[in-house]
């Protein structure tokens, strides 16, 4: 069964669900939520359509007709994050000759999603902690609490109760924003339903650049033995270059070679080792590679990460 979520402005993110697809209760649990106030937690790796359920939990609540705000941490740079997520009183620091609203306090009335929030300094940890529990905040520079009427989404690649285990995320924080938390398998866990979705995909594509193109069968058994790292924005993209250069017919030979020659990785439990370094890896993804930011995450230090890095071939 084909599900497509409607969000905005006609777009649409293609879920779909076969009888036992983990991904129903994620979205009956949305649908139980979306006319609450609760904040909500959605973990799952990039590319997996986190933000598309965060789309869809606003635009199918009663908040719809308020503001989408999405601050995404991993993008800013860590001097910038509280000016921008709280906003800054004239005279704040040296620059401030403005006052500036902070993106919290655009979305009021609406929904403000905190992406990436692992990568999130402890310090302005400990002032998301005041948002989250009293939906209060201060612009910096200011003495005025300000009211916030907006519903909390947190989006994270990196599970936050590992994150807080490891001290490099706060408990509190994380057992207030683990009131609802939803998991978003990845596609390599929903093999059966990859056709479907990428058939999908090619007519949300059709429509856009306004062509008839279309799936052969034969993609099928690739997209069985492919990992799929990037999970669905992978999968789009590929579907779209396809479109873009083959015209009216979809095969193997028009995707990504590195495709058709994977081959599925054999069954086997994870060692210690192999967390570690997945961990790792999408630390340093989350903090594009900036070492100092990424060791204070992984709560070890920089020499300690360079010889990981080396260990695990990351370099």
């Amino acid at each position: 069964m084909l599900s497509a979520i409607s969000a905005s402005n006609d777009e649409f993110y293609p879920f779909v669900f076969t009888a036992d697809s983990p991904l129903i209760g994620v979205y009956r649990t949305l649908a139980k939520v979306r006319e609450a106030p609760t904040t909500v937690l959605i973990e799952g790796e990039s590319g997996t359509g986190k933000d598309a359920l965060a789309h869809w939990l606003h635009y199918n609540s009663n908040r719809k007709n308020g503001p989408f705000i999405k601050i995404d941490f991993a993008s800013l740079p860590e001097d910038l994050v509280e000016s921008e997520l709280f906003g800054y009183e004239r005279g704040a620091f040296t620059g401030a000759v403005t006052s500036k609203v902070g993106k919290l306090d655009l979305a009021q009335g609406g929904t403000a999603v905190l992406d990436e929030i692992s990568g999130v300094d402890l310090t302005v940890q400990a002032k998301l902690l005041n948002v989250v529990e009293v939906k209060q905040f201060y612009r910096l520079g200011g003495t005025k609490s300000i009211e916030l009427d907006a519903r909390i989404v947190a989006l994270s690649s990196v599970p936050l109760a590992k994150a807080a285990e490891r001290q490099v995320f706060r408990q509190d924080l994380f057992f207030r924003l683990n009131l609802i938390t939803l998991r978003v398998p990845p596609l390599r866990e929903r093999r059966d339903e990859i056709f479907p979705m990428a058939e999908f995909l090619v007519a949300q594509l059709n429509r856009k650049y306004k062509v008839v193109s279309r799936l052969h069968s034969d993609c099928r058994a690739l997209f069985q033995q492919y990992e799929f790292p990037g999970n669905i924005r992978e999968l789009r993209n590929a579907l779209e270059r396809a479109i873009l250069i083959s015209g009216e017919e979809i095969t193997p030979a028009t995707l990504p070679p590195l495709w058709q020659t994977a081959r599925p990785s054999p069954v086997k439990m994870p060692t210690l080792e192999d967390i570690e370094r997945d961990y790792i890896t999408e630390v340093l993804k989350q903090t594009h590679g900036k070492k100092v930011k990424a060791a204070k995450i992984l709560g070890i230090s920089r020499k300690t990460l360079l010889e990981k890095r080396k260990k695990y071939g990351l370099e």
